[in-house]
């Protein structure tokens, strides 16, 4: 049956032996994803394929070396191999077919995911080595594939199925396939075993309500289809007991469905006594369809139980509208600060630079905005023009120049030149490691309330100065940024620098579980050992927790911090602050 890369497979290599030995490759971003796709396809091939085909599901990551997860799928002797496209492995997978074609030159290669289906010609063009695509949901189009390969069934009759004809016939596509109901669970033994305490995924409905320009997942609208609410309980039961801390919903928009999204939340506040502590729950939400049954749910939960991410995209409606993105910006932002306001939830929003209409200044009015929400977290993220959106397939609607290739990174717009793409990202490169760490909240609020600083220029002058000091490669230690940060800030603002330096030391102290300062947070005090053994004495340390404690210098007082009862939503330690005198010192 050996064949050269890129012919269609002839009638006679169709007759494989039966049942199929197949197999499912994932190339994750990172070890702690486990990817829900290939254990999907799985759990559909004994749901829909009318033969006793075996399939497994065969993992890497896209930091891992080439040549090892070739040889551990070599070593698995697939006949059919699928492999799942996506917009951050879809450059290692290109790498890797050539290998393993060279050393399974007789099995079948299969393509699917987002990545492929909406351009199945382009990508079949590119991947020469690929025998079919699915374009659409895979698990009955994979498990048909494989009958049709064991001769049970036409390639014909495949929905979704995609493939290279003859040279002069051209290639042979099928739309996108969807379910009409919603697949089989794909949680099984073998994926609970694998799952090793990372994190997991579950599905309780597919599609999005909205159609944004610059997305995929509303292109068929919002799915009719949704799992069984007794389906989904028994699933989130089974995967809260797996090891996983963090368990994430995929549905694009958890609370489109008012009720269902309630007797969701509601279950898990009721069941949160039975599971492992410290375990959390993430949805995507729609901020301005944030209801008050929803919210007041949310406010009767334990603290860190649930994890939500709102997608702002833009805080301009004009450029939302501009992508077919309609939201009442005045409703989300009440919804999102009674949100957070509940402390009982970790929030993270999310902003897209690139988008049309929008320009620097514009983009800056509105992040300032998205900051003064309060939020836990704060992405600030960059267009992806992918295959398949409407801003990919309207040039005309939207002229954007982006990476040709994955990830199809935005390179500017008519309203942000590439010089205003680069001052954004200095801005982001300071908002994750200042905002998004969590580890400098007093001193932030301090520099924008209180010394007036707009978020966006602090962040886009600290951004700068942290990319010159990164410059040769090395990437700044949390000791060197404190000083940074201190440093910088106080030649800004003359006279300030001992309330600067007692902010920073009390988020030291509250987010750095160690009894090691850095020297700028220092302050030397003849009463050191001697305030250490009062404390010792009033406040005795429970055994094996680490106590780490400074002093401040605009005042005289002394704080400390045990290293335990951290707080589940902010992840900040309580702290301590004493005046010296009421230790009789």
């Amino acid at each position: 049956m050996t064949r050269g890369p890129g012919k269609r497979l002839t009638a006679d290599a169709l007759a494989l032996r039966r049942p199929l030995r197949a197999a499912v490759l994932a190339l994750n971003s990172q070890y702690v994803h486990s990817s829900l796709a290939p254990w999907c396809l799985c759990a559909g091939v004994p749901a829909f394929s009318r033969l006793n085909h075996s399939a497994s599901v065969l993992e890497g990551t896209v930091n891992e070396s080439l040549h090892t997860v070739a040889d551990r799928v070599t070593a698995a002797a697939p006949q059919v191999l699928g492999f799942c496209c996506y917009i951050w492995n879809i450059k290692a997978i290109k790498k890797l077919l050539p290998l393993l074609r060279a050393a399974l030159p007789d099995c079948v290669f299969v393509l699917g995911g987002p990545e492929v289906t909406f351009c199945p010609e382009e990508a079949l063009s590119a991947l020469p080595g690929a025998d079919f695509l699915i374009s659409g949901e895979g698990e009955r189009p994979f498990a048909l594939l494989l009958d049709a390969l064991a001769g049970e069934g036409s390639l014909e009759a495949v929905p979704g199925l995609c493939w290279r004809q003859k040279e002069a016939e051209g290639f042979r596509l099928s739309p996108p396939h969807a379910h009409a109901q919603m697949p089989p669970s794909p949680y099984t033994p073998a994926y609970f075993s694998q799952l090793a305490g990372r994190i997991a995924y579950i599905e309780a409905s597919r599609g999005c309500p909205f159609a944004c320009a610059f997305c995929l997942s509303g292109r068929e609208g919002l799915r009719p289809q949704r799992a069984p609410l007794e389906r989904v309980f028994s699933e989130l039961d089974a995967l809260a007991h797996s090891g996983a801390r963090t368990i994430k919903f995929v549905d694009r928009t958890f609370n489109v469905n008012r009720n269902r999204a309630d007797a969701i939340l509601g279950y898990l506040i009721n069941k949160s006594a039975a599971y492992p502590p410290g375990i959390t729950f993430h949805f995507e939400i729609a901020g301005d369809i944030l209801a008050a049954s929803t919210l007041a749910l949310i406010a009767s939960a334990p603290p860190g139980l649930f994890q939500f991410e709102i997608g702002l995209q833009s805080m301009d409606e004009a450029t939302l509208l501009r992508v077919r993105r309609k939201t009442d910006m005045e409703k989300l932002s009440k919804n999102v600060r009674a949100l957070i306001a509940t402390g009982r939830a970790h929030v993270h929003l999310d902003l897209i630079a690139g988008l049309p209409g929008e320009g620097l200044s514009s983009f800056a009015r509105g992040f300032d905005e998205a900051v003064s929400l309060k939020p836990h977290a704060l992405q600030l993220g960059f267009l992806k023009v992918i295959p398949g959106s409407a801003m990919r397939e309207e040039p005309e609607n939207y002229p954007l120049t982006f990476e040709p290739e994955a990830p199809y990174t935005v390179l500017s717009t008519p309203w942000l030149s590439e010089s205003d793409l680069n001052t954004l990202r200095l801005a982001e490169r300071a908002l994750d490691k200042l905002h998004n760490s969590g580890r400098f909240a007093r001193t932030l609020t301090w520099l924008i309330r209180g010394q007036g600083l707009s978020p966006f220029e602090l962040f886009k002058r600290l951004g700068r100065v942290i990319t010159e000091k990164e410059a040769g490669g090395k990437a700044l230690s949390l000791d060197q940024l404190t000083t940074l940060t201190l440093s910088h800030f106080t030649a800004l603002l003359p006279g300030k620098g001992d309330a600067l330096r007692d902010l920073m030391l009390l988020d030291r102290l509250s987010s750095v579980p160690s009894s090691v300062l850095p020297a700028c947070l220092k302050a030397p005090d003849p009463r050191y050992f001697e305030i250490k053994r009062v404390l010792a004495a009033r406040f005795p340390r429970s055994p094996g927790v680490t106590r780490a404690m400074g002093f401040l210098k605009g005042q005289d007082r002394v704080v400390f911090c045990d290293y335990q009862e951290k707080n589940p939503v902010t992840g900040r330690f309580p702290l301590q602050v004493l005046n010296p005198a009421r230790l009789g010192l």
